[in-house]
């Protein structure tokens, strides 16, 4: 959290704005790029670089659309509540471990 509230702070955008750049465009990206990296091919990468691309075409209030995503987001992690799990946890559990277990895996798939 703090990490992303320093980058908001170095590009001057809002901590939803950011926190919806890193989880839904940049971690995605790097997936596509280690998978497209194993399977010899661009073809994960380059779908998403069009879908976002079309995405940047229809939304025409970005900060509208991050703060309804990042609210969208916060329900998904507390709707965890029904595993006994806190805001807190089901961000770290969702937002930091499971995305390290996955690159972790695709990096060692693509070694």
């Amino acid at each position: 959290m703090l990490f992303l509230m320093k980058l908001s702070s170095i590009f001057h955008l809002s901590y939803n704005a950011i926190n919806i750049i890193v989880y839904y465009i940049l971690i995605p990206i790097i997936y596509f790029i280690i998978i497209d990296l194993i399977i010899g091919a661009y073809y994960f990468t380059i779908s998403y670089l069009i879908i976002l691309l079309g995405a940047t075409i229809l939304i025409k209030d970005y900060n509208l659309f991050f703060d309804w995503l990042f609210e969208k987001s916060v329900q998904f992690l507390r709707s965890f509540s029904v595993l006994g799990w806190n805001y807190f946890q089901a961000s770290v559990i969702i937002c930091v471990f499971i995305p390290l277990a996955i690159l972790i895996i695709l990096l060692l798939i693509a070694l």
